[in-house]
């Protein structure tokens, strides 16, 4: 929504919209895509106890491989199978003693791991207004965006880890997820991009808008990576800093005072 704003602010002054002098607003955007394996362990596991994602594999997050291919995390998913199984099962036409014999297996041991990959910052991968219009008849926001290459070879490389896990676990009935579908997983990054040179970037470091001295950005916009973790955690570190950054340039401290909240518990 913030870069649909900013485009949306076009007047004599500003041509393109606020902080977009130089046509970067809504440019660089970035998501984790996600590709899959689905597996039937040799034992029950019984998905859906606990946290949506409690592991993750890092050891393809950084290496000299990024010079060929993107990084990526691995994350086990921990979601109970038992409505999609049993919608597989009744698309299928299975009733009765077959059916549940054939849900209880598919819940207990069903197995999914999915790879959590980088996408590199392309200008073309970008937001801009629709001619569409919303209920309010202000133009809906728009998305341009591809896998490149860089990322494809690094979901390959991907399936090479999803077969060794499913060799270890004594997996069978493999599922992997098509070449051509990548989910996503909404870890937005991107569009509002901080950067030394205002000719490639939306806003400085600290998030002050390179043509507008008063307008601040704080958001995983700003994120000008998008590395393998999750964007939400990073863009509050940012907008702490860029918040001790105002109340220091307005003739307050320095730093943002440390909270005593654990203090006090």
């Amino acid at each position: 929504e913030s870069p649909r704003l900013l485009l949306l602010s076009k007047s004599d002054k500003f041509k393109r919209g606020l902080a977009n002098e130089y046509d970067q607003v809504g440019r660089h955007l970035m998501d984790h895509p996600s590709t899959s394996l689905s597996f039937d362990a040799d034992e029950d596991v019984w998905l859906g106890r606990g946290p949506q994602s409690p592991s993750s594999i890092n050891h393809m997050r950084d290496g000299a491989f990024r010079g060929e291919h993107a990084p990526y995390r691995l994350d086990f998913t921990n979601i109970s199978r038992v409505d999609g199984a049993t919608n597989a099962l009744l698309k299928a036409g299975v009733y009765g003693q077959e059916f549940a014999d054939k849900l209880h297996h598919a819940s207990a041991r069903e197995m999914n791991v999915k790879t959590v990959l980088e996408v590199l910052p392309h200008p073309d991968n970008r937001i801009d207004l629709a001619d569409e219009k919303d209920s309010m008849g202000i133009p809906k926001p728009r998305a341009h965006y591809h896998i490149d290459d860089y990322t494809f070879k690094g979901h390959k490389r991907g399936q090479q880890d999803f077969a060794k896990i499913a060799e270890l676990m004594g997996g069978s009935n493999l599922r992997y997820s098509k070449d051509t579908d990548f989910a996503n997983n909404q870890h937005i990054c991107g569009t509002l991009s901080m950067g030394a040179d205002r000719k490639l970037s939306v806003c400085d470091p600290y998030g002050r808008a390179w043509d507008h001295e008063n307008l601040f950005l704080a958001s995983t916009g700003v994120l000008p990576t998008s590395a393998t973790c999750n964007s939400t955690l990073n863009a509050i570190a940012v907008a702490l800093r860029t918040g001790a950054h105002i109340i220091a340039g307005n003739g307050g401290p320095a730093m943002l005072p440390r909270s005593h909240t654990l203090d006090k518990a």
